[in-house]
């Protein structure tokens, strides 16, 4: 009876109680698994995105379009190209969307591939891009399924290498999600990530289940055709263990043979009593002796793994955080935290501030001709040497976009912002990066925009990088190697 009981309360307190907790937590962590694939997968579209904008802005693929450049294809757009894009498609359309070049091409395998299933859908394709402005460049990515298997598809305007005047064409890359694709997934977050087609799904029979949750992609016809699989390592805990029941079958053993011996103890003294009753009517001594037999269980301890595997997740979760706030490529801070780090500097209290806009002059050319590898080292360098370049003030350094940086100076003391912005210009200057395809140095260099203000609360960024934005146009138009100061008062 008392082991029955034992055995309701247990299994009542468990549901109710520790299960219950169990479950939220497993939800809270599966639902954090979830926010790590779908940032991954923003940051691969982004990615995506960014190498068609370098084609795209580009005067080489304009001139191509306009049958200029009959040497492009094979200088710009061969099997290199695609395997250092990491796509297998490039597409290039005139501004009446007709057809120019196209390619699919599998650069792992190296074999072309068929792409007749959208040939006619091109025009669906490009909605997005037909409908953008033609004053700036704007890329488009979406999901689109072809040949049966997923894909992503980035479209533009074409337009000169300034990223303006986008009437020139179209261009679209097209890169297929396949089992490199998740793999790059699966390293990044540490889950089992698959991302099938629907028809897939149905072909192998798929079926969702608590520990596996499924985003639904719309593809470039708002179509839910694409789906994430996302397998958790937060797994549901089943009602009880096997460790669990068998403690639980095994204490109930206990209570019932405690019962029997608590009995038997109890009946035990009159046993003994009736024992030498007997033995004192047949003439024989007798002593009554006391035996105290008692038997105890321990409840083992669990030897779970959760502190290891929140220690786990969140190392995983610090990687996710810095991919977030900085560029990869040069590992200085991004456009998310710039804002971040503004809105810090608006919490304290008002200081004097400068933003200055970086662009390194004619970038365009030097990746052009000493090639994108160079173009990112270079990135790399700069970035660096604006981080430790000497300076008066507290500075912030970010990649505002392309070749352009931001660097936020701050100090409680008005700021020389003249000396500070050339500081880092020569530094940039003194690096002596050859650049032979300048028209104003032999080496590489920068222009500079700066805002310089008293910052207060009602400050905004976007303002602040718009005036930058400004100066750095109007140095560029003074001859570049240089930097225009603007005094926000």
């Amino acid at each position: 009876m008392m082991a029955g009981t034992f055995v309701v309360c247990y299994l009542s307190f468990r549901y109710f109680w520790t299960y219950d907790a169990a479950m939220e937590q497993v939800h809270a962590q599966q639902q954090e698994e979830v926010h790590r694939v779908k940032t991954l997968l923003d940051i691969q579209k982004s990615n995506l995105a960014q190498g068609l904008v370098d084609y795209a802005a580009w005067d080489e693929v304009a001139k191509f379009i306009q049958g200029q450049s009959n040497d492009f294809l094979d200088s710009s757009l061969n099997e290199h190209s695609f395997a250092a894009q990491q796509i297998n498609g490039i597409f290039i359309f005139n501004a009446d969307v007709s057809l120019i070049w196209g390619r699919l091409y599998d650069y792992i395998y190296k074999q072309e591939l068929s792409y007749e299933e959208i040939r006619y859908k091109f025009g669906s394709l490009l909605a997005d891009s037909l409908r953008s402005r033609t004053d700036q460049i704007t890329p488009f990515v979406q999901y689109l399924v072809l040949n049966g298997k997923p894909h992503l598809v980035a479209t533009s305007r074409v337009c000169n290498s300034d990223g303006m005047d986008c009437d020139k064409g179209y261009m679209m890359f097209i890169k297929q999600i396949g089992d490199q694709f998740s793999q790059t997934l699966m390293q990044a977050t540490g889950l089992d990530v698959d991302i099938w087609t629907k028809q897939q799904a149905q072909a192998r029979n798929f079926q969702p289940s608590a520990d596996v949750s499924v985003i639904e992609k719309l593809d470039y016809r708002n179509q839910p055709n694409v789906c994430v699989i996302i397998r958790h390592l937060a797994t549901t805990p089943p009602f009880i263990t096997w460790k669990e029941l068998s403690a639980l079958l095994a204490f109930a053993c206990f209570m019932f043979v405690f019962n029997l011996s608590v009995v038997h103890i109890m009946v035990k003294p009159i046993t003994r009593a009736r024992y030498a009753l007997d033995s004192l009517s047949k003439g024989q001594s007798s002593q009554l002796t006391d035996q105290d037999t008692f038997i105890s269980y321990e409840m083992r301890d669990f030897v779970n793994r959760i502190n290891e595997i929140f220690n786990q997740l969140e190392l995983k979760q610090k990687e996710l955080e810095w991919l977030a706030l900085h560029d990869a490529l040069t590992t200085v801070g991004n456009r998310r935290s710039l804002q971040q780090h503004w809105s810090r500097l608006l919490e304290g209290q008002p200081r004097c501030t400068s933003v200055v806009l970086i662009d390194i002059d004619f970038f365009k050319p030097f990746n052009d001709n000493y090639g994108h590898i160079e173009g990112d080292k270079v990135l790399q360098i700069v970035a660096k040497t604006l981080q430790h370049c000497d300076s008066d003030c507290d500075k912030f350094v970010a990649r505002f976009g392309g070749e352009e940086f931001c660097v936020i100076l701050s100090s409680d003391s008005p700021i020389d912002s003249i000396e500070e912005a050339n500081q880092l210009r020569v530094a940039i200057e003194q690096l002596q990066i050859a650049h032979e395809f300048s028209p104003i140095s032999s080496y590489l260099t920068i222009s500079a925009g700066v805002v310089e203000c008293r910052l207060t609360s009602s400050d905004k960024l976007q303002d602040k990088i718009r005036l930058a934005d400004a100066a750095l146009y109007a140095a560029k138009q003074q001859g570049r190697n240089r930097l225009v100061v603007h005094v926000d008062d």
